[in-house]
């Protein structure tokens, strides 16, 4: 997953951008006497070495975060999912194997990984390290990758599985800008929240491309990996003689995924939000 690639969008900072940084620097330099440019540059340079160290991070393989933002490196949430189910053996392999196996058949998707997350919460005694599964499932052309991620667990004979379904867009060189520039007058605002991270700044300079077309791509993407994990899920319970009633009623409700307020909405479970989704794919699915 590359969040500097942007596909076939022209990821560049705009001549307006341009234009409106420069008159703000120029007339805060000329009323202040340059106190307020200079203030102006101190500002942009503590903004963009925690942009650029974030980018870093999120582009690296180490995957580290503090109480909140566990998958924020993959992108935002398009839904997610939870199933449990009793057996009185451990078949949370089986069921791996089976979806995994499933999505290289039917969608050719061989990019499959164990990934290591980490909380690294001061208040902890020590570091809370647990395994998920991650998928690559490609990028649509305007720049935005969707990634599946899954997780079981298991307590007694009691066990479940979750997926994550996540889009992520690329780093908005426009966007980098003009936060970088202004950094002035929003770094008191978030910077506290930032070093105890309860505050993520990747969201603020990352775009899911706003597009019909890349709307209309991403959700296929996302339905078509639900619809290969619930089938799979379906088929190797029923091969344990577990009851699949509720998840195949479940799955209809997952499955019927629109767009409403900025909300994924899944049936009438509304499942995590998007960051970017036009008005134009909302009408169409009203």
């Amino acid at each position: 997953m590359n969040i500097l690639d942007s596909k076939d969008i022209n990821n560049r900072v705009k001549l307006s951008t341009i234009v409106t940084v420069a008159a703000v620097y120029v007339g805060l330099a000329a009323t202040t006497m340059g106190i307020g440019l200079m203030l102006l540059i101190v500002a942009a340079v503590i903004a963009s070495a925690i942009y650029n160290r974030e980018i870093s991070l999120a582009t690296s393989e180490v995957n580290k975060f503090k109480k909140i933002f566990p998958l924020r490196s993959f992108g935002e949430s398009y839904g997610d999912f939870e199933h449990v189910f009793y057996h009185n053996e451990n078949i949370a392999k089986a069921l791996i194997v089976a979806i995994t196996n499933d999505l290289h058949k039917k969608a050719n998707l061989t990019d499959v990984s164990n990934v290591n997350i980490v909380d690294v919460d001061p208040e902890l005694r020590s570091p809370d390290e647990r395994k998920f599964i991650r998928v690559d499932a490609g990028g649509t052309v305007r720049g935005t990758n969707v990634t599946l991620i899954l997780r079981t667990s298991t307590s007694a004979g009691m066990q479940s599985i979750r997926w994550w379904a996540l889009a992520g867009g690329f780093i908005d060189k426009d966007k980098k800008f003009g936060k970088v520039a202004f950094a002035l007058f929003t770094l008191p605002f978030w910077i506290l929240p930032y070093i105890k991270k309860d505050y993520d700044v990747l969201p603020g300079i990352r775009t899911i491309y706003p597009a019909y077309y890349n709307d209309m791509d991403v959700v296929t993407k996302i339905k078509c990996l639900h619809e290969i994990v619930f089938q799979a899920m379906v088929t190797e319970l029923d091969k344990h003689d577990i009851d699949t009633s509720e998840l195949r009623t479940q799955r209809m409700q997952v499955m019927n995924i629109s767009v409403s307020g900025g909300k994924v909405n899944m049936g009438n479970i509304v499942q995590g939000g998007m960051n970017k989704i036009s008005s134009t794919f909302k009408g169409a699915n009203q």
